[in-house]
């Protein structure tokens, strides 16, 4: 009797368990799907590469002086970095035309184009720095938009919205992290450490990151230590964990599929099985 009670109340049980609040469980993401999440960060690479070299370079200044102080000690380094990019000086603002692509200007390995408009402003604990990029390219990704960074001491806290545009296609970044320049091996590479977050839609659709602990050179295309946590344009939630394996690959270890996955990024984006 109590076993023929058991087996009439079980279809009751289970289709009760299914429609109860908190009973369900997220789809791990497929191969494909995690294999996307790092092609779409190493295609960022290139674009975030180039705003940590410029956010270096003209923010190299002594803070305490004047918004015109500050952008003429900002000439004299850009011109004393870079000697084939034109840098003009209005009050509070430099702008530096690198040319085109066959000027051959050279940056940190980056042959520039385009142009990068920058204004400064004094808070009194702080400094505005104003970027706005027009058809500013490091060599294969093309950056349109703004960069604002609120500079107070060695911490930089950078606001992003541009328009990042290369074989792919075109890609609109927005994002709030906090940058700190940190000690770099090599004369090529500004190194950083990284938290915050960064959105990006573009041909593959609608992507959110949110950058824990991150440790990054501006010569590679994805960091070389910390993880970001992916929310996937299908709702998957992905996490990417970064480890440097020698000087021109990265491993990827990759969570949130059925099981763990590690794929390598190399210095030129190319993405293979670990």
């Amino acid at each position: 009797m109590i076993l023929a009670r058991a087996a009439a109340l079980a279809p009751a049980l289970t289709l009760t368990a299914a429609v109860l609040p908190g009973c369900e469980f997220e789809e791990p993401a497929t191969r494909a799907e995690m294999r996307d999440a790092v092609v779409e960060v190493a295609l960022l690479g290139e674009g975030v590469g180039v705003q940590t070299q410029m956010i270096e370079l003209t923010t190299s200044f002594t803070l305490g002086q004047g918004v015109q102080a500050v952008a003429e000690e900002v000439r004299d380094f850009v011109a004393s970095q870079i000697d084939c990019s034109e840098v003009t000086v209005e009050p509070g603002k430099v702008t530096i035309d690198f040319g085109d692509l066959s000027d051959h200007c050279v940056y940190r390995g980056r042959t520039y184009a385009g142009v990068v408009s920058v204004e400064y402003e004094d808070l009194g604990d702080s400094f505005v720095v104003t970027h706005t990029y027009q058809g500013a390219t490091g060599g294969r990704t093309v950056l349109d938009g703004t960069v604002v960074v609120t500079w107070d001491g060695n911490e930089r806290q950078v606001e992003t919205d541009l328009d990042f545009v290369n074989d792919e296609g075109e890609v609109n970044v927005t994002g709030d992290r906090t940058q700190t320049f940190t000690a770099c091996e090599g004369a090529l590479a500004v190194c950083v450490s990284v938290d915050g977050e960064r959105s990006w839609t573009g041909p593959r659709g609608a992507w959110e990151t949110d950058i824990i602990g991150v440790e990054a050179r501006s010569i590679d295309p994805v960091p070389e230590a910390g993880k970001y946590v992916i929310t996937t344009p299908e709702a998957k939630l992905i996490e990417l964990s970064f480890s440097r394996v020698d000087e021109d690959t990265i491993a990827v270890s990759i969570e949130g599929g059925r099981t763990p996955w590690v794929l390598h990024v190399t210095a030129a984006g190319q993405i293979t099985e670990g």
